[in-house]
């Protein structure tokens, strides 16, 4: 079973490099092809990434819903795995994916993400129990999850909305009309940037206040702009 690993990037050149590194380090690399899809970084990423990944795609514009989709649509792959470009995921990523996508399943599925683990403090787990029980009852994940699932449902499902913010949602909820989006119980570790520069309760607060607007008919590039400004 072959994966294609989708990263959409922008401005990771501090970073890319060593993360792609540690990607190669942990999987098996016959099974595997990464595709990196940046969107006009200001930065050497797309240059750093090409020496990690197997195909480097430049978009004239970020957008992580176009970039996701870019990569998709280039895929290869029997299974489809799409990353944040600081999440790590579990060491044994390609085993539990691919015993997951071979065994029946009572109920169709859709997708399958991974468990969140933002770390050891209080706020952080309480901020990793949201994220993963917004799978269980709703069967939203967002990017830290890691998503993963077949190029025909990805096809089925009109797979990533051109949306530079809420995509992760999105894309979810496309997938839940055709079956079940499951959490595995391996654990995805996210560097959660923005959740420990801005702290658990603001991050929460700032996503609560642009959801809300998303569901008031925002655009999600204005939305995009002003998550980035907060």
């Amino acid at each position: 079973m072959k994966f294609s690993v989708v990263v959409a990037t922008w401005n990771e050149g501090a970073q890319i490099g060593s993360y792609l590194k540690r990607l190669r380090q942990i999987s098996q690399s016959s099974p595997m092809e990464i595709i990196v899809v940046d969107g006009r970084s200001s930065d050497d990423t797309a240059a750093i990434a090409r020496d990690w990944a197997d195909h480097v795609i430049s978009l004239d514009q970020t957008n992580r819903g176009l970039q996701l989709d870019a990569g998709a649509k280039k895929a290869a792959g029997d299974l489809l795995f799409f990353l944040r470009s600081d999440a790590q995921p579990p060491g044994n990523w390609q085993q539990a994916l691919e015993h997951f996508w071979l065994a029946n399943h009572a109920e169709k599925v859709a997708a399958s993400v991974f468990t969140i683990d933002y770390g050891a403090s209080l706020w952080f787990r309480l901020a990793a129990r949201g994220a993963n029980a917004l799978v269980g009852w709703r069967g939203l994940a967002t990017g830290d999850h890691g998503l993963c699932t077949t190029p025909e449902l990805y096809r089925q499902s009109g797979g990533y909305p051109p949306f530079a913010y809420r995509e992760d949602l999105a894309i979810c909820e496309r997938l839940s009309k055709l079956g079940k989006v499951v959490m595995l119980p391996d654990r995805i570790w996210p560097a959660a940037r923005r959740l420990r520069q801005k702290g658990p309760v603001s991050c929460a607060l700032s996503s609560a206040w642009l959801e809300l607007r998303y569901k008031l008919g925002a655009d999600p590039g204005e939305l995009w702009r002003a998550y980035t400004r907060i």
